[in-house]
Formats: structure tokens, C-alpha cells, sequence
């Protein structure tokens, strides 16, 4: 099975290994990558563990996983990413297709990462457009 981040590799290969604990991601993007795949796999533990713990609490899970059930995710575009020390900016658009009524949205988020310990995290997202197609 193919990646859902869009990386032309294995799942198992690709995210699955972030996923699944045997490997951290090394980049903010590739972190980016997996929470984009843990979104379409409903795995909000993991989407929690890579939060950033200064803001861990502002995810609301249950929200998230019900909105991801609702939701046939289509593919996942990089715009832009940029690593500076500690501190990353990954900029996306994540495209998915509404269940109920067929319509299909593209989400347009720059997000900020932080490396902490060794570890990358999800610190904050802005959202720049929600469009319809």
C-alpha cells in the first residue's frame, strides 16, 4: 500500500515507521507527512504525541477524530518548508472529499514545528484558506 502522505514509497516504509514508534521523524516536514497520514488513519495518539507539549492541551481529540471519520482525505501538497535551529515552518494544502455530501475541499495551512530534545513538534497552525472545488 502506498504512502497517504504522497511520498511514492511503502506505507511501511515511509510514515508507518514514524507511526508506529520505530523511528522520529527527522524533519518538520516529514513530520508534517505523518500527521497528515496519522489524520487519514484516525490515530489521534499520535497526532497528540506530536504535538507540542506547551500546547498538547489545545488539541481536542475527540473533535478531531470525529471530523477525520467524516472525511475521505484525497492527497497532501508540500509548498513550502523551512528549517531554521530548532524552529520550522512547513506551508500545505490537504485536500479531502466531505463523505456526506461529495464535496471536495482543499485546506491551506502554514504550520509552525519545534524542535525540542531532539524531537520535532507540531507547535501551531494558521489556517490561510478552506476552498471548495
Amino acid at each position: 500500500m502506498l504512502c497517504p502522505c504522497g511520498m511514492t514509497q511503502d506505507y511501511i516504509k515511509c510514515c508507518g515507521v514514524y507511526l508506529t514508534g520505530q523511528a522520529q521523524a527527522p524533519s518538520a516536514s516529514v513530520l508534517m507527512r505523518s500527521r497528515y497520514t496519522a489524520f487519514t488513519q484516525q490515530n489521534m495518539d499520535y497526532l497528540v504525541e506530536t504535538n507540542d507539549p506547551q500546547t498538547r492541551t489545545v488539541f481536542d481529540t475527540q473533535y478531531n477524530g470525529e471530523w477525520a471519520k467524516t472525511v475521505e482525505f484525497k492527497n497532501l501538497e508540500i509548498i513550502r518548508e523551512e528549517e531554521n535551529g530548532n524552529k520550522a515552518i512547513v506551508e500545505f494544502k490537504a485536500t479531502f472529499k466531505v463523505k456526506a455530501t461529495g464535496e471536495v475541499q482543499v485546506h491551506h495551512e502554514v504550520s509552525k514545528f519545534r524542535k525540542q530534545k531532539g524531537l520535532w513538534y507540531f507547535r501551531e497552525g494558521k489556517v490561510s484558506a478552506l476552498k471548495h472545488e
